[in-house]
């Protein structure tokens, strides 16, 4: 009975342990990003949490000015950018925060449905959340 290993044997077991730590390297790669566009998401939940709790304290008579319909961080012709202090800031790359009144800014009642988009790694994320306004006292 010989003992020891032969070099072919060395090299098989290098080449397994090889593949072996590219494959965990690969799925602790794929872990950290998920974990960051998991954190991103939250993110944009707390905004869109935000923005929410403002159309919800807003008059009736004055959501569709104070969230204008599709204006892209309520931004209406060059003017103000009306959400960055409701949400305390953009922190996610290219942030943009929509309300949209459906079926129009002039239904009663309205859904109102907030979007934020934000990129990350040259793709596109996007969440959104709604709620249901009326002029009717509840």
């Amino acid at each position: 009975m010989r003992s020891g290993l032969t070099l072919v044997e060395l090299l098989l077991a290098i080449v397994v342990m090889m593949v072996a730590g590219v494959w965990l390297l690969s799925a602790y790669h794929s872990s950290l990003h998920l974990n960051d566009v998991a954190r991103q998401a939250a993110v944009a939940l707390g905004d869109l949490n935000d923005i929410l709790e403002r159309v919800k304290t807003t008059p009736f008579t004055q959501l569709a000015t104070d969230f204008p319909d599709g204006a892209a961080n309520g931004v209406v012709g060059g003017g103000p950018d009306r959400y960055g202090a409701i949400v305390g800031g953009y922190t996610l790359s290219n942030e943009q925060i929509t309300v949209t009144h459906q079926p129009s800014p002039l239904a009663d009642p309205r859904e109102l449905i907030v979007q934020v988009t934000w990129t990350h790694r040259d793709r596109t994320y996007q969440r959104r959340l709604s709620t249901i306004r009326t002029s009717q006292a509840s």
